[in-house]
């Protein structure tokens, strides 16, 4: 039996990531806010251990999602989805992490971002 259609499980993440997430990250701030997000969360995922307190590990969500929700509170704010997108429904919070993931990595290499096809 095919589970029912929704937004996740009917756009691949190319298109999510072109669609859905990079017109709501347009404003520079909010971009850099993701990034050091991003890179603060990969940084406490490896400092956990090594201050020898792996549990804090754990917080890798708080630590890695709180800048950008600041940067959607604060400066790009959607009426449509809300500020505090931890509580959107339309795609999983790991498509979002994963887009993250992306825009870093996008900026990092190419210096740039993708931005979505017409």
């Amino acid at each position: 039996m095919s589970s029912p259609a929704t937004p996740e499980n009917t756009i691949d993440f190319d298109n999510f990531y072109e669609r859905v997430f990079l017109p709501e990250h347009r404003h520079p701030l909010n971009i850099a806010l993701h990034v050091f997000g991003t890179l603060a969360g990969l940084a406490w995922l490896v400092a956990t251990p090594l201050m020898g307190a792996p549990l804090l590990a754990l917080l890798f969500p708080v630590v890695h999602a709180l800048p950008g929700l600041i940067g959607h509170r604060m400066v790009e704010r959607n009426s449509a989805v809300g500020d505090v997108r931890v509580t959107r429904k339309d795609h999983s919070p790991l498509r979002f992490i994963a887009a993250n993931h992306r825009m870093t990595w996008e900026l990092f290499t190419r210096g740039t971002l993708a931005r979505p096809r017409s």
